[in-house]
């Protein structure tokens, strides 16, 4: 992800595979009960407001995506309940983790808060990799090896330059803590310019 391109193109369009009511297996990290994390995206959405070609995240849709499984009619239900068992076990022993959220990513699709430090998450994600690749034959762990941990603030969904975008946020909001507690398997589908999901399982870290 490059933090500053020079422009932003259009982020729906339709990825391999997906398509209207079809739902992707997705492990998040959902930061919508957590008040200064919410504040920070509106006010940084406040600053977007007067710009063309964004479609603000709601906030109970905000989410940092950790790892696409595979979708779900693809995989069976003894493989999901394998896999969140095994992540469930290992997690159990991995303390809750506190980050900073407030580093500004700018993505060709999208506005986004990425985190410091900013590889604090990578072992949640190993683990969830780890028990996806052990416990689900169709998955998807090939497509995104590399991660950048962040909560997209607006997708972008038009062709434009990213200079008023880049403007717009040069003053931008004081960081917020972000306390990673639990990781929730959801069944993602797109519907229009949103992603909206199902829970189907959470998972707690260690206390």
């Amino acid at each position: 992800m490059s933090p500053m391109p020079a422009r932003m193109s259009d982020h729906w369009w339709w990825r391999p595979g997906v398509r209207p009511g079809r739902r992707l297996l997705v492990w998040h990290i959902l930061p919508g009960d957590q008040p200064e994390v919410c504040d920070l995206v509106r006010q940084c959405q406040d600053k977007l407001a007067g710009l063309d070609g964004l479609d603000p995240v709601p906030a109970e849709w905000l989410h940092m995506t950790t790892q696409i499984v595979g979708f779900e009619d693809e995989i069976p239900a003894a493989e999901v309940e394998a896999m969140v068992a095994r992540v469930a076990d290992r997690l159990g022993r991995v303390a809750p983790i506190e980050v900073e959220l407030g580093k500004l990513w700018l993505h060709w699709e999208a506005v986004a808060l990425g985190i410091r430090p900013p590889r604090a998450l990578d072992s949640v994600r190993a683990v969830i990799r780890e028990a996806t690749g052990a416990a689900v034959r169709t998955h998807q762990l090939g497509d995104e090896p590399e991660w950048t941990p962040h909560v997209s603030v607006a997708y972008s969904n038009a062709d434009r330059d990213a200079r008023p975008v880049i403007d717009a946020l040069a003053l931008r909001p004081e960081p917020a803590p972000l306390r990673v507690a639990r990781v929730h398997l959801v069944a993602q589908e797109r519907v229009d310019h949103l992603y909206r999901w199902e829970p189907r399982a959470v998972v707690r870290l260690g206390e």
